[in-house]
């Protein structure tokens, strides 16, 4: 190959590579490609209120607010809204007793924590039948679930919605007397042998006659009593 030959190739090798730099590499003046950055908005902080618990001091302590006899078995709790604690006591009834037990709506109050004593109202009855609850009945082995409301903290919201307060029943202590109906507790055997030494072991006695002291057993032994419940709590 002649020296013009060689001049030749060298020029044509040359000229391709100056071609692929074109092609890889940006033409003069055009600026580079900067990468997109997508900023993230940082989630918006949220406060989680811990909830008090409510605990039941009288009759009996329990951190769960929990009472048991021999003729019911209560649980209450605590109401919370945005606003805070509720003046609104949600419990749940069960009759433990094998007779009908009487709720008496009429006959429970509450002692609010600055010393006040109001009557209540009974949820249920509230949003049914617009009432104070007046009495209800419970079956043997029945539950009632239902919330009760001081009748100072309850106000209408409208024409048939309402609303109960908030920041009153955290105040301090608050006292609870709940009116149950029932049969009475005593045996009618023990009942029967007070009867029995009434009228004496002949079976007559100069002070009582045998139908009335018949009459007394069966007013004592089968009658039925109203029993009252105090219930102190305090939520902390």
């Amino acid at each position: 190959m002649n020296d013009l030959g060689k001049v030749a190739v060298i020029a044509a090798i040359m000229g391709a590579i100056l071609l692929v730099g074109l092609i890889i590499a940006p033409l003069d003046g055009e600026p580079t490609a900067e990468p997109i950055v997508v900023e993230e908005e940082a989630p918006e902080e949220v406060t989680v209120l811990q909830e008090d618990t409510l605990e039941l001091l009288d009759p009996v302590y329990s951190e769960k607010a929990v009472f048991q006899d021999g003729t019911i078995r209560i649980a209450f709790d605590a109401s919370y809204s945005d606003a805070g604690l509720q003046s609104r006591l949600p419990f749940w009834l069960h009759n433990v007793s094998g007779d009908v037990i009487n709720v008496l709506w009429d006959r429970c109050s509450i002692q609010l924590p600055g010393g006040n004593t109001v009557k209540i109202l009974s949820e249920q009855a509230l949003g049914s039948f617009g009432g104070s609850g007046g009495t209800i009945a419970i079956a043997p082995s029945g539950d009632l679930f239902d919330a009760i409301i001081p009748v100072s903290e309850f106000m209408w919201a409208g024409d048939t919605d309402w609303d109960v307060s908030t920041g009153v029943l955290d105040a301090g202590t608050f006292t609870l007397v709940l009116a149950v109906e029932c049969a009475r507790p005593r045996a009618r055997a023990v009942c029967e042998q007070a009867g029995k030494r009434m009228i004496g072991p002949d079976g007559c006695d100069v002070t009582l006659d045998r139908p009335a002291v018949e009459r007394a057993i069966e007013h004592f032994c089968e009658g039925r009593s109203i029993v009252y419940y105090t219930f102190r709590f305090i939520v902390r």
